[in-house]
């Protein structure tokens, strides 16, 4: 079907919660102004379609045991980051073995890595973090490069780590994924 834009209201058009008053003044009075009252100044602007999602706006649409799937038909092999809207894959050592088990990869997270974040504009207010199947902190030179950048970070595993980048992003946010494979 047909997509047809949203109908808009006129001026003629009156919509209130206030009670109905007899009076020849187009406006209610101040004692009979609700908050929901469509004519109210904050309201003015007019409507916006809160369900429009851009058509460029890049998302994860499947996490792969090894990489991703992005809505554009990409796939990502490897650790993903996505700033303002680029992909890029990330160059950081796989898990690997120590006397205290596994070291993830993002424990050994050079700052290097990230020296993007220097240089796009605008800089993005928060860094989501997918650690993989599970939550994972970041290696404390990473951590303090991205307080030093004045970059917000949220740490989860990678699932949910997506999806909030992917909601961010669709309410027109300005934020970063990182995200490790969860396989």
């Amino acid at each position: 079907p047909a997509i047809r834009p949203a109908p808009t209201a006129t001026k003629s058009l009156y919509y209130s919660s206030a009670l109905r008053f007899k009076s020849n003044s187009s406006k209610p009075p101040a004692s009979e102004k609700h908050q929901y009252d469509m004519k109210a100044p904050e309201l003015d602007a007019g409507f916006a379609n809160v369900f429009q999602v851009d058509p460029n706006q890049i998302n994860v649409t499947e996490i792969l045991t090894t990489g991703f799937r992005l809505n554009n038909g990409q796939a990502i092999y490897g650790p993903l980051f996505i700033v303002n809207n680029t992909p890029f894959v990330l160059k950081i050592p796989p898990p690997m073995p120590s006397s205290n088990g596994i070291v993830h990869p993002l424990q050994k997270l050079d700052p290097q890595a990230l020296l993007v974040l220097n240089v796009v504009k605008p800089k993005p207010e928060l860094l989501v973090v997918g650690g993989g199947a599970n939550i994972s902190q970041l290696s404390g030179e990473a951590k303090k490069y991205l307080t030093s950048i004045g970059l917000q970070v949220e740490l989860a595993n990678t699932k949910n780590a997506s999806s909030t980048f992917n909601t961010l992003a669709q309410e027109g946010r300005n934020v970063a994924l990182l995200a490790i494979p969860s396989g």
